[in-house]
């Protein structure tokens, strides 16, 4: 299986096309902008006659540079997917390598411009709401270093509880609330009950109910079962491991973020995430100039580009963003019907592509 390095230290004969994108194509960046880089590779017909199929997308660890198979570009152009679009329409400045198969892939790109184009323009500037309002709760509400415990997420019946012998009966307490150590018992599931457990307490001798990741259940002697018991626990396991992800996708966040880009929200000067915002309205104009001129934005000029910095300088509400946001949709809307292009991609003449680029490709290379 090829990897990065691979790819492009000793495979570049692979590679069909590579360019700057992001930022520096749409005509955005500022200092603080990474560089990021995407491209097109190709692969023999007999690399997929085999049990492991090859890979269709080679990139970094942060995706800061990712190479799609040529197959994949095409399976994405056929579903109007806008990042691939633009590969599509890229500015001269911004393309590092070319070869003769993109070069005739972007002589029939029209035939990926239809009426689905600027549905998933929109649909994805819209994620991009959604994803702002997600980062935007992780600057407010920053995790702790340390992950969630299990603990945290077990509530306890006691003995005493169970009987009415303490307030009302039947009423659940935090673990930390009780003097229930869970080192020193062991568990056995309550039958017919989920993610409730009967605790017997064995001191000192226990081996404790939780053991890595999941509670050891333990057979106990009908001898033990009425002196050892001491209540039951009820441990939300979906919760914990629910907390686990956001904790885990916090930290990585955290880990690979580009850190000018927050000051203004953890400064509380921003309450939106001003890039992701911005990509919205970069998107919902991409979409609309499809309806109208029949092909996407990349390097955006003038006032467009002027809106754009604007956004992303937070110099706009969160409202007056998403004002503006819907006001290019419904002129997208009312476009979308007259406009003059097939509502979706013909299946078949992008298959007829596909093997034609690979066998230009084969005649050239291999």
């Amino acid at each position: 299986m090829v990897d990065l390095h691979t790819l492009t230290e000793h495979s570049r004969h692979r590679i069909l096309f590579e360019c700057v994108s992001g930022s520096r194509a749409y005509g955005t960046a500022n200092a603080d902008s990474d560089t990021d880089i995407r491209g097109v590779y190709a692969q023999a017909p007999s690399e997929f006659i085999a049990l492991l199929a090859p890979t269709a997308l080679i990139a970094d660890e942060r995706h800061n540079t990712v190479y799609y198979s040529l197959r994949r570009t095409l399976e994405l152009l056929a579903v109007a997917n806008p990042n691939i679009l633009e590969l599509l329409y890229m500015p001269e400045d911004c393309v590092r390598f070319d070869s003769p198969e993109m070069r005739r892939l972007r002589e029939v790109r029209a035939m990926f411009i239809t009426r689905q184009c600027a549905d998933t323009h929109i649909g994805y500037a819209f994620s991009q709401i959604k994803k702002a309002r997600g980062q935007n709760k992780w600057i407010n509400q920053p995790k702790p270093q340390s992950a969630p415990r299990k603990e945290d997420f077990c509530q306890v019946l006691t003995r005493a509880a169970l009987a009415g012998l303490q307030g009302a009966p039947c009423r659940p307490v935090a673990l930390e609330c009780s003097e229930i150590e869970l080192t020193q018992c062991h568990a056995a599931r309550l039958e017919h009950a989920q993610d409730i457990y009967r605790l017997y307490d064995f001191g000192k001798t226990a081996r404790g109910v939780f053991r890595g990741n999941s509670i050891a259940l333990e057979s106990i002697a009908l001898d033990q079962e009425s002196p050892r018991f001491v209540g039951l626990l009820l441990f939300n396991e979906r919760a914990w491991r629910q907390a686990i992800d956001e904790h885990r996708n916090y930290w990585t966040w955290r880990a690979q973020r580009n850190e000018a880009r927050w000051r203004q929200q953890e400064a509380g000067e921003l309450d939106y995430d001003a890039k992701n915002l911005m990509h919205t309205i970069r998107l919902l104009l991409s979409g609309e100039s499809i309806l109208l001129h029949g092909w996407p934005i990349v390097r955006f000029t003038n006032s467009a580009r002027s809106t754009l910095l604007d956004v992303r300088a937070g110099r706009f509400s969160y409202t007056q963003v998403m004002e503006m946001a819907a006001q290019i949709k419904a002129r997208c809307a009312a476009l979308r019907d007259r406009a003059d292009l097939p509502e979706d991609c013909d299946a078949a003449a992008v298959d007829h592509l596909l093997r034609e680029l690979t066998q230009s490709w084969e005649q050239r290379c291999l």
